[in-house]
């Protein structure tokens, strides 16, 4: 039965789970990056997945080359490094999908999505796939339009075969994204050429205006029509999209983004509506963390799009059942204990 109280049943789909650490931080002038695939696994993400049901966990990284000094290739920066570290991911991210795994691919800046969705891409291949991108901004620049020269502000475009060749062409048997099977969640710094792309190319974008406007009703309705037309979904999430209360630990914080609460309710109805290949979760900052705050609610996203739970309501719950079960059995060892006491008294 289909109601509004099924978002609130923890559904566990038991599936392999692979889980891909992309430390890459050349597509930002930002350092730190690079620390947040480790920093994610240590606060537990793991027992996260395994808790939504995710099974037989398998880690890898994904090797992400540092030069010394910045290395340009026209308008781009790290331009080689970039698509050597996306070669890679893509090849890791396709054996896991059709190995039928779930995956969840740690970033890392947003450049990382160059590979990761060319992997899901590649492995779906004679499917509709669609894509969700949730973010502050399009990353729909390419090497002619961009005035940073910064790669995370460039994979959108290039998974949709727009830009420089080595960035869409990571591979020969990955097909673009259409623009029409992709959906932007929350933009609201968005570029000049990036307007003029998207309008353009008629992606569907629900802003962060939409979102004050008319809730999440506009974004649900959006996620629905993809759903529709789409077999499987790939989404990624970048962390500066949510407003910098609930979300300080990343490269760009922001003023405006989502609310904990809408981001939780929106990652829910995508895991309890969608057929989802993976996720990318990117841009966190570790050393800008502030009590943890990013991470966990980072974690907490990873539940929601697997279809679980993972809230406040949830951690108090199992901090009761373990209070409980230590209570009973220190009850237990206290009996036996005393039971001991009586028979050796009457022996």
């Amino acid at each position: 039965m289909n109601d509004n109280l099924t978002f609130y049943e923890s559904r566990k789909e038991h599936r392999n789970v692979t889980i891909i650490g992309v430390p890459l931080e050349l597509g930002s002038d930002e350092r730190g990056f690079s620390e947040a695939p480790t920093y994610v696994l240590k606060e537990g993400l793991e027992k996260v997945i395994t808790d939504a049901g995710g099974e037989n966990i398998e880690i890898q990284t994904v090797p992400c080359r540092t030069p010394e000094r910045v290395v340009s290739a026209g308008n781009t920066k790290y331009l080689d490094e970039i698509v050597a570290t996306a070669k890679v991911s893509k090849v890791l991210v396709e054996k896991a999908i059709k190995r039928d795994d779930f995956v969840v691919a740690i970033g890392g800046d947003h450049s990382m999505a160059v590979g990761t969705i060319a992997g899901a891409a590649a492995a779906l291949h004679g499917k509709r796939v669609g894509v969700i991108w949730i973010d502050a901004h399009p990353d729909a620049n390419t090497d002619e339009t961009t005035q940073s020269g910064n790669i995370h502000g460039m994979p959108a475009a290039s998974r949709m075969g727009f830009g420089h060749p080595l960035l869409t062409g990571i591979d020969s048997n990955v097909p673009n994204i259409l623009p029409e099977n992709f959906l932007y969640l929350g933009l609201k710094d968005i570029d000049t050429a990036e307007i003029e792309f998207i309008r353009k190319h008629s992606i569907k974008t629900i802003t962060m205006m939409d979102i004050e406007e008319c809730g999440l009703s506009r974004a649900t309705l959006a996620i629905d029509a993809l759903r529709r037309k789409t077999g499987v979904i790939w989404v990624s999430m970048d962390m500066d999209s949510i407003d910098r209360e609930y979300a300080p630990g990343v490269g760009m914080p922001t003023d405006g983004g989502f609310s904990r609460r809408e981001i939780l309710n929106l990652a829910r109805y995508i895991g309890k509506t969608c057929t989802l290949a993976g996720l990318d979760i990117v841009e966190i900052v570790p050393k800008k963390d502030v009590e943890r705050k990013t991470v966990t609610l980072a974690l907490d996203l990873v539940a929601q799009f697997m279809g679980s739970e993972r809230g406040w309501y949830q951690h108090y719950m199992d901090q009761y059942r373990e209070t409980n079960v230590t209570k009973r059995e220190l009850e237990e060892k206290k009996e036996i204990a005393y039971a001991n006491k009586r028979k050796n008294r009457n022996a």
